[in-house]
């Protein structure tokens, strides 16, 4: 059913995929003040997550 290579591209690509949207709410918490994060913090994280959710859809695959 799952070959080990099929496995290991899953696993990477769920990672990538969580951290980056980890970062964009915490991203978005913080531009919306609901949790203490300076405004260019929050918005560096915001990119870098959504930058990383585009990337696993467009180069690696999409998520699944």
């Amino acid at each position: 059913m799952f070959s080990a290579g099929n496995i290991g591209r899953l696993l990477r690509n769920l990672s990538v995929y969580a951290v980056g949207v980890g970062l964009a709410v915490a991203g978005a918490l913080g531009l919306a003040a609901a949790i203490e994060l300076s405004t260019v913090i929050a918005t560096v994280l915001f990119i870098v997550g959504l930058v990383a959710v585009v990337a696993v859809h467009e180069y690696l695959g999409g998520p699944l």
